[in-house]
């Protein structure tokens, strides 16, 4: 069995990598921690800001690493394969692509926890994985109290 688990290192998303652990020792699967770095095309539209688009990827790729790190430090004693991957683009999208590609069984991952009137305008990356994966896919709640 193969578990993706998409982070970004909120509260729910620390929550999901810990149920993930609890469901893949279980079943012996294998889990695959996923990030999505943002877009930065905004930037790259216009020439001038090139330097700052460098400066952003690789912040952008530093903070993947380090939210990645933070997990693997958490699973250190996970008595099964664990696999650590990042990319970049839409986070809905490159979650439900990674989830295809790689064959996973079940996707695990946090909500931020956005109010109803947020939800209904802009769409939660959960709400969109929700809909467009063809894999299961559990949301674990942080907790938080809806605004």
């Amino acid at each position: 069995m193969k578990i993706l688990v998409p982070i970004d290192g909120s509260k729910s998303s620390k929550k999901s990598v810990v149920l993930a652990r609890e469901i893949g020792e279980k079943f012996e699967a294998e889990l695959m921690i996923l990030t999505v770095i943002p877009e930065t095309t905004v930037f790259e539209q216009y020439p001038t800001n090139f330097p700052y688009t460098l400066e952003m990827d690789k912040a952008n790729v530093d903070r993947a690493e380090y939210v990645l790190s933070d997990v693997e430090r958490e699973l250190i004693k996970y008595p099964y394969e664990i696999q650590t991957y990042y990319t970049s683009g839409n986070p809905a999208h490159q979650i439900v692509k990674f989830a295809e590609d790689h064959n996973a069984d079940l996707i695990i991952m946090g909500n931020r926890g956005l109010g109803a009137f947020s939800r209904t305008f802009l769409g939660s990356v959960s709400n969109k994985v929700i809909n467009q994966s063809k894999v299961s896919v559990l949301v674990v709640k942080d907790g938080a109290k809806e605004e």
